[in-house]
């Protein structure tokens, strides 16, 4: 037993099939789709609904309640930093800004339910670079969107064309502008989803590190339990909820960006 146990500590990594970010594909009209993605995604919106609806009902011109008053203290903490930087135009972004941030971190809690296996019957739907990238995309074009109404067609063309170099250069400040604006949406998503993906990845390589090294520990299956349920709580309390936020204060400085005229830019 002896023996057997130190070979085991001592043999490399191999024959462990880490797979992590296998979906459930199918086909609908020639159009590929992650069923596990879209179900999580669709049970992200029904909780986000769910609590929307138990906002209204408990909501109160009064002593307002506990989940009353959290809603109320994020929205405020938006508004506030909207209103420093952009101005009372900036109200109109509260909304998405605040819907965005409830969505990812309903959806990034969904990450509890995951213990690092191959197909996840409920896992994190941010885990899958469609979702991050698809938001990304709705965030952007609505941020172009903005700025034409902000800038109008000339101020919008004047800000890719003549900054940050003098108009002459407008050739290379028209390329820095669109790599810009490329990297933006592609940085959005994937800093969402690495995140996300990561901690999944996390607990495919602790359940790895649990039959290499720890396996012919006596504890070593409970020692493994302890790393996967640390790592899970820093995962699902600390990194989900940081994410979230960092997607919903980057749409606000996006939109900040668009919606900032020339002379302030």
């Amino acid at each position: 037993m002896a023996a057997g146990g130190t070979l085991m500590l001592l043999r490399p990594l191999v024959g462990v099939d880490i797979t992590v970010g296998t979906h459930i594909n199918v086909k609908v009209l020639g159009l590929s789709m992650n069923l596990d993605t879209l179900w999580a995604t669709g049970s992200a919106v029904l909780v986000v609904i769910a609590l929307g609806l138990v906002l209204r009902r408990q909501a109160t011109s009064g002593v307002p309640g506990k989940f009353q008053l959290v809603w109320e203290s994020g929205v405020g903490a938006v508004r506030r930093q909207l209103a420093g930087s952009i101005g009372p135009r900036g109200m109109a972004i509260v909304p998405l800004a605040s819907a965005l941030f409830i969505f990812i971190l309903v959806a990034n809690f969904f990450e509890i339910f995951t213990i690092g296996s191959k197909y996840a019957i409920l896992g994190p739907p941010t885990a899958d670079v469609n979702l991050p990238a698809a938001l990304a995309v709705v965030v952007i074009v609505l941020v172009h969107a903005a700025s034409l109404r902000t800038r109008g067609i000339g101020g919008y063309l004047r800000h890719y064309l003549l900054q940050p170099f003098p108009k002459f250069l407008f050739p290379v400040n028209l390329f820095m502008n669109l790599v810009e604006e490329i990297a933006k949406p592609i940085t959005l998503a994937l800093r969402l989803f690495g995140n996300l993906f990561s901690g999944a990845l996390m607990l495919s390589l602790i359940a790895a590190l649990g039959a290499w090294k720890l396996g012919a520990v006596p504890i070593g299956d409970v020692l493994t339990l302890v790393f996967d349920v640390v790592w899970k709580m820093f995962d699902v309390f600390l990194i989900g909820p940081i994410q979230a936020f960092i997607f919903s204060l980057l749409t606000i400085l996006y939109f900040d960006t668009a919606m900032s005229t020339a002379d302030q830019h």
